[in-house]
């Protein structure tokens, strides 16, 4: 996984402004700047925008979650250095008798068949959102994933929990589960991180900061937008002390 550069302010608004006309679940992807972002593994892309919201954020993720059982609102936080250990390279040999094959692509032998399996992408997810139902949901996606089987599978589904397992250890941030415990009703839950979701949330609210200092310098002393971006964080803040 290579991670290039943070974007730039003025790259950020730009990105910001562009993803506003996309589907919701499209716009943290054009947070990267990559052509490619629907079509890698959702893990690191997951991966990616930590490293690119983290520095918004403090690198920390918070988050708020619903208890199931009752109205409590349940606050999360990590820091981004520990989400992104999870994402470190796994081994060649899994323990599920697997092994790589290739950029994305690995084996895994299950009941005498040996599977050739990609990693589901964002635009794999998309697509099976579509399905409405998420058994039909999960069996489009090993349809997807699975590249060939030897011999040939008569019921893929039934290949699901295994499948399931090796893609969450090739891939540990294309699902981040919590473990929670309600203070209010006692209740222990688990429930999902949406990472792309929070990385949407904090260019947002980075960019609407910047917006509004863009608006208070262009005010003051008639400069524009690329003007007020144009004079970086330290010095726009200088000016910024200066202005009534």
């Amino acid at each position: 996984m290579t991670a290039g550069p943070p974007p730039t302010e003025v790259e950020l608004v730009s990105a910001w402004d562009r993803a506003l006309g996309q589907p919701a679940p499209r716009r943290p992807l054009l947070l990267l700047g990559r052509e490619d972002a629907d079509r890698l593994p959702v893990g690191e892309v997951a991966a990616l925008l930590l490293r690119t919201a983290g520095s918004w954020t403090g690198d920390r993720v918070e988050a708020t979650l619903d208890c199931p059982a009752c109205p409590q609102r349940l606050e999360v936080g990590f820091a981004v250095a520990d989400l992104l250990a999870a994402a470190l390279d796994p081994t060649p040999d899994s323990a599920h008798g697997g092994a790589r094959v290739g950029a994305g692509a690995f084996t895994l032998d299950w009941r005498g068949h040996r599977l050739t399996l990609r990693l589901p992408t964002p635009a794999d997810l998309a697509a099976a959102a579509r399905a409405g139902d998420a058994a039909v949901a999960e069996r489009w996606l090993l349809r997807a994933c699975l590249l060939a089987a030897d011999p040939p599978l008569d019921d893929p589904a039934a290949a699901l929990p295994e499948v399931s397992a090796a893609m969450a250890e090739r891939d540990p941030l294309g699902v981040v589960a919590v473990t929670l415990t309600c203070p209010g009703c006692g209740t222990a839950t688990e429930a999902l991180l949406d990472v792309p979701g929070w990385a949407w949330q904090a260019a947002d609210a980075r960019v609407r900061r910047l917006l509004g200092e863009v608006h208070r310098l262009a005010r003051a002393y008639g400069w524009s937008e690329a003007q007020v971006l144009g004079l970086g964080p330290h010095r726009r803040a200088a000016y910024l002390e200066l202005v009534p």
